[in-house]
């Protein structure tokens, strides 16, 4: 009887252990990345459902030090349907989502990211970027655009004093998204803007403007002709 209970006692013991383990071990992507289901669900807040296959060592890190993980994120979202027909018939943009993200310690980190659901019929250098007031950027991270089979990071940012901007070149894939982490101090506002190119243009073309909030989306002031290559769409905030 005695070696029949502690053999039910093991038994139990071990089926905990593997409950509790599977509990822990909720997802691992191919950068050794573990995920519990809590920080599985975290990151579909703070990025997108998806983002965890692409999610790296040093940013998982960078939440747990941080506990991150325990605090709450808070988003906006701006719907962009078919925005550019407003300013030309060239391109056929439809419905896009931009969406910046935060969630806060003593400091705060930040995701912008763009979503495009259709598929737009120019792929050239668009800009993502924000502009911020009374907080102090950090940290710029990589930005990256993702899409089907389609993996590429850009290290590049144009800087200012008030704000930053990458300009992507738009892939030839479906599902394209694109996303760029940054922190901040806190105690002001974080503007973001993405806009789209209605015409095939240039690196440094994309690269002609300076941050402003009377710019595009309250970001991005292009000077010249290039205020005519950009779409104009409206962008999103959040306070830090």
């Amino acid at each position: 009887m005695y070696k029949k209970i502690l053999c039910s006692f093991i038994l139990v013991c071990v089926l905990c252990f593997y409950e509790v383990n599977a509990k822990e071990n909720f997802y691992q992507n191919n950068k050794e990345v573990i995920l519990t289901k809590e920080e599985y669900e975290f990151i579909s807040e703070l990025y997108w459902n998806g983002y965890q296959d692409y999610l790296t060592m040093e940013e998982y890190l960078d939440l747990k030090n941080r506990d991150l993980f325990n605090q709450k994120v808070e988003t906006r979202i701006q719907e962009i349907e078919n925005h550019s027909l407003t300013r030309s018939t060239e391109v056929t943009t439809n419905l896009r989502n931009l969406k910046i993200s935060k969630v806060c310690s003593n400091s705060c980190t930040l995701t912008l990211t763009i979503t495009f659901i259709g598929t737009p019929t120019v792929k050239s250098y668009d800009v993502l970027g924000v502009r911020t007031e009374n907080v102090t950027i950090s940290r710029i991270d990589h930005a990256k655009v993702i899409g089907d089979g389609y993996i590429k990071e850009y290290d590049n940012p144009q800087k200012f004093n008030n704000g930053f901007g990458y300009s992507l070149l738009l892939p030839n894939v479906g599902n394209v998204k694109a996303v760029v982490t940054f922190k901040t101090s806190k105690g002001g506002n974080v503007y973001g803007s993405y806009q789209h190119t209605m015409r095939n243009t240039t690196e440094n073309i994309s690269k002609q403007y300076s941050i402003n909030e009377n710019g595009f989306g309250r970001v991005f002031d292009f000077t010249g002709t290039t205020r005519n290559i950009y779409d104009n769409a409206p962008g999103v905030d959040i306070a830090v």
